[in-house]
């Protein structure tokens, strides 16, 4: 990644910030599987556009959200957006890389946070080809909706242009716990929205499963530009190289990002580009 500016208070508010983490140190915590990661994987390779949700503070959803953007190819460009005065100082949207904006969390908690007209500009921004990261405080993905179109009368046909929504579990059992509960998939119907789901978490047996519903996987592969059979070869990869570097122990942020980053440009042909921005990859 490569960042158009800094942060401001990327991690909000907190008495000491929280430690960021790697995907494969999420992976080993429980709060996702190997193969959900895989999938993410595939998903932001292709730009997707996300929403971690979760209503209690700490739980996690920005320590997510930062892990799942270093899938992203090292062209994409990053803009962190500041609340209160956002000028969305922008370049033109390119057909050769993605532009992220990465909205630290969408409520009106802190001046620094995005809500109202900024909001509103975000999701427009969003259907003019922008990709979008974000946290909100919300349990189930009709939270998060509720709060986009009712109380940020947001249209929908906007919303439609999330990729995802990740609703995430905090609780305890011998100990604090954090899960992704689903990943639930947005796609365009008219002018409006239709949800599936691409994962979810069984509480029962703390299992994970991909495309538990029919026709999810088919719609994924499509969106990913993949065939049903190409999409499953891409996560089971990707499942392989994250499963080997917990394995290894090679499971710290600057090693996770050297071997997406190695796998990338072995399996796609891509190489980092030249320095634009500032590099964000962390």
């Amino acid at each position: 990644m490569r960042a158009l500016n800094q942060p401001t208070s990327w991690w909000g508010w907190h008495w000491e910030p929280p430690t960021p983490m790697s995907i494969a140190e999420l992976i080993m915590a429980g709060n996702m599987s190997a193969a959900v990661a895989a999938m993410f994987w595939v998903a932001m390779e292709r730009g997707a556009s996300m929403i971690v949700a979760a209503d209690p503070p700490s739980s996690g959803k920005t320590t997510t959200l930062s892990a799942l953007m270093s899938f992203t190819l090292p062209d994409t460009l990053v803009y962190f957006t500041r609340g209160q005065g956002e000028t969305f100082a922008l370049p033109p949207v390119s057909p050769e890389y993605a532009t992220y904006l990465l909205v630290n969390e969408m409520s009106d908690h802190i001046p620094v946070y995005t809500w109202d007209d900024h909001a509103r500009k975000t999701f427009a921004l969003l259907s003019q080809g922008y990709r979008l990261g974000t946290t909100m405080h919300a349990d189930t993905v009709d939270g998060v909706l509720a709060q986009l179109e009712r109380d940020l009368a947001i249209p929908k046909s906007h919303v439609a242009h999330l990729t995802f929504i990740v609703p995430m579990f905090i609780g305890r059992q011998q100990g604090i716990i954090r899960r992704i509960t689903e990943v639930a998939m947005l796609e365009a119907d008219g002018d409006g929205h239709r949800i599936s789901r691409a994962a979810e978490w069984n509480r029962d047996d703390d299992s994970f499963r991909l495309f538990p519903q029919r026709g999810v996987r088919e719609a994924f592969a499509q969106w990913a530009g993949l065939t049903p059979d190409g999409l499953d070869d891409a996560i089971a990869d990707r499942e392989r190289v994250l499963e080997g570097l917990i394995k290894a122990g090679a499971t710290s942020i600057p090693a996770v990002n050297e071997a997406i980053l190695a796998y990338q440009a072995e399996t796609l042909g891509i190489s980092v580009p030249a320095t634009q921005g500032e590099d964000a990859s962390g």
